[in-house]
């Protein structure tokens, strides 16, 4: 019998390692030139794909006023930082308007009548044409900080230089997070290892599958509009997956290398083993991302996309690129031993935690149990709201300049437009709804546009995106419009922001019921057990409440949020929680299928399971701690930039895999598996048909032929 597609791969990509060499580093070229193109195929925008109410008057504006296909107003916020300072404003404001129109797509610049509460600020209305260059907003940007006059602020606000910033800090966050990672990677590769060879192979795997998956996602967004998260997507989690499997494989070379194994021999026996093991684990991770895809949002879509494309371009890469490169390096893995580190083997440490655990397993249990318990109960005070402006740093530009806004001239950021079809005929309601409007303590600087048989009531936010009182604002303002029998829409950032809250809400149980599904059919068939996958999605479960219980705790009541670096903010933005929950479903699956292979391989052979369990966590206890310490410096990364969003969905993500990673695989699983000993493998006889896969087993090679079969052991 062989050993199945995974180890005749691997055989085969190391019979021939520089053919398979040389055919990934085309691809890798092919991607890389591919990249390039990779700008233009990304939008900021996000994109609902069911029918809005904020659709619908995005839509009616666009149709009736060109929208965001018109003309774009841009404001430059010229401030005092004194009052002493004051009275070189009107100075300043002309240079403001000099510096605005040597910007290329600037039609005009002035400085606007409205009126300051303090006297100390004053406002340069900035009008660019339609057709602008997309340099545009940076160049407005720049032009702004030229300008230096003692004891003036040049505040650049608008859409196009808001996007400008915000693709800077996402930049910024891009590269701190590959940073961080990478040099972090390092050091607990070299721990887990021992060895320096041995240590950089992962990193090349990482890199290699982040650059395919970019080069595939220039490919996709060529024909669909991908969001730009995308990117930071693929680099944290290509990073994290490639590592992840990475370990898994080269470990096992390993062991099969110290076992006197030739290297072919050691790629043959790592490929039929711990290869299936990754190629298992990649479909359980692709299975639990592709329930974002359900979500109708561009912006969910994307960052399921790139995750998967990520997972998919890990798995290749390990089951093809790292046998070829392996069996070149040989004993040469090994290289550049590291004297601290013990690299591999069985941990004296872990051994004895297994042992500790299985040896008192009530209270392991219902100690970890308590702790998971505790931290998901602030989970039930969750809100979900996109962070506003004031969640950026004190001293960044578009925070400083929405503050001046709303306390000199009583308006925030952002604008609710109120789109009325076939209006004429109700032209006094149209103008009591405006009234009814401007005299919300929510809007500001209301005015009504008639565009024939359409009107247009436009209102100044005076709240965050992230206020409460924003969102009970929009609340009331629907429930207003429905009494007066107008065919009124609501839109603006507040309202599409709302309904894509609600898209997502929505779609929710759809997503769990698949992904939960799934994940339980995939180990049901692998593990031949209906409690192994039913355990397993408790345990998940509770992991993940316990996370968003930390988020709460950190961004919306600011416990640590200073000393973590992390800024506060009212709400946790809306597509967090569902897109952590795919992911930490995946990447726990991921330990969870390594640390089993291990634990039934050993029941398999006759071992008690307290035994088996004991042998499975002192096996790969350290290996798992070390891809999670990796996956956690990865998402730390990306935590500690400034976008709010970025800050939430890294320590969502870190919080989460250290949990899993200490208290679900160290003490939950191995301490639930000794309480329920067989029944843990128990399988109803309805389901005795199914058929019998084993992801990890231990061949037998005949070294003595020149092309060695590996055959499963019976």
């Amino acid at each position: 019998m062989t050993i199945g597609l995974t180890g005749r791969l691997a055989r085969s990509s190391a019979s021939r390692p520089w053919l398979t060499i040389g055919l990934w580093v085309l691809l890798v070229a092919g991607a890389f030139a591919l990249s390039g193109s990779l700008g233009n195929a990304l939008v900021q925008d996000d994109s609902n794909l069911v029918a809005t109410d904020s659709d619908t008057a995005a839509e009616i504006d666009e149709r009736e006023r060109g929208g965001e296909e018109g003309p774009v107003t841009e404001t430059i916020v010229v401030n005092a930082v004194d009052s002493a300072s004051a009275g070189a404003l009107a100075q300043a404001g002309e240079d403001a308007v000099a510096a605005a129109l040597t910007v290329e797509g600037v039609d005009s610049a002035s400085v606007s009548p409205a009126p300051s509460a303090s006297g100390t600020s004053l406002l340069v209305d900035v009008t660019v044409a339609a057709d602008h260059p997309d340099a545009t907003g940076e160049e407005l940007l720049a032009a702004t900080d030229t300008l230096e006059r003692e004891g003036i602020e040049f505040l650049s606000f608008g859409p196009l230089t808001g996007e400008a910033m915000f693709d800077g800090l996402a930049e910024d966050t891009l590269v701190r997070g590959e940073l961080i990672g990478v040099g972090v990677a390092i050091l607990i590769l070299i721990g887990v290892f021992g060895a320096l060879v041995a240590a950089g192979i992962p990193l090349l795997v990482s890199l290699v599958s982040i650059t395919t998956a970019i080069g595939a996602t220039a490919m996709i967004g060529s024909a669909f509009d991908l969001s730009f998260f995308i990117v930071n997507m693929i680099t944290m989690m290509g990073l994290a997956l490639g590592v992840d499997y990475t370990l898994v494989v080269v470990q096992r070379f390993r062991e099969e290398l110290a076992k006197g194994r030739s290297p072919l021999d050691a790629v043959g026996v790592a490929g039929g083993t711990a290869n299936r093991a990754v190629l298992f684990s990649g479909l359980t991770v692709l299975v639990s991302l592709a329930g974002m895809l359900l979500v109708p949002s561009t912006i969910m879509r994307s960052l399921g996309a790139g995750a998967m494309l990520s997972a998919i371009m890990a798995v290749v890469t390990a089951l093809t690129l790292l046998p070829a490169v392996l069996r070149l390096l040989g004993h040469r893995v090994n290289k550049g031993r590291v004297p601290l580190s013990r690299g591999g083997g069985e941990p004296r440490v872990w051994r004895g935690v297994a042992r500790t655990v299985t040896g008192r397993p009530i209270v392991s249990l219902v100690g970890g149990l308590a702790v998971l318990i505790a931290l998901a109960v602030p989970f039930a005070s969750m809100r979900l709201a996109f962070p506003g402006l004031e969640s950026l740093p004190e001293d960044n530009e578009f925070r400083v300049a929405q503050e001046v806004l709303v306390e000199d001239f009583g308006y925030g950021a952002e604008t609710t437009v109120v789109a009325i079809e076939n209006a004429t005929d109700d032209a006094v309601a149209v103008e009591e709804l405006a009234a009814w409007i401007d005299d919300s303590a929510a809007y500001a600087q209301t005015t009504v546009d008639w565009r024939g048989d359409t009107a247009f009531i436009d209102a100044k936010d005076v709240f965050g995106g992230a206020d409460e009182r924003a969102e009970e604002a929009l609340a009331d303002l629907r429930e207003h419009i429905d009494g007066t029998g107008l065919e009124a829409y609501v839109g603006g950032a507040q309202a599409e922001s709302t309904d894509f809250t609600s898209i997502v809400t929505d779609a929710t149980p759809w997503v769990l019921l698949a992904v939960l599904g799934a994940s339980f059919v995939l180990l049901l068939v692998a593990f031949r057990s209906i409690v192994i996958p039913a355990t397993a999605i408790m345990l998940n479960l509770l992991s993940a409440g316990a996370a968003y219980g930390l988020m709460v705790v950190v961004f919306q009541w600011g416990v640590g949020a200073d000393l973590l670096g992390m800024p506060q903010t009212d709400a946790i933005a809306p597509w967090i929680p569902l897109f952590l929950f795919a992911v930490l479903f995946g990447l726990s699956m991921d330990y969870h299928v390594f640390l089993l292979t291990r634990i039934k391989e050993r029941h398999d052979a006759g071992d008690t399971t307290k035994v088996a369990v004991v042998h499975g966590l002192s096996r790969t206890g350290s290996l798992i701690t070390g891809a999670a310490l990796i996956m956690v410096a990865v998402f730390a990364g990306f935590a500690l930039g400034d976008l709010a969003e970025f800050a939430q969905m890294g320590f969502g993500l870190a919080a989460a895999v250290i949990l899993d990673a200490t208290i679900v695989r160290t003490i939950l699983v191995p301490s639930l598996m000794t309480l329920l000993g067989r029944w843990n493998w128990y399988l109803p006889r309805g389901l005795q048909w199914l058929p019998e896969m084993r992801i990890e087993v231990e061949p037998h090679v005949d070294t003595e032929s020149p092309e060695p079969e590996l055959v499963p052991a019976r």
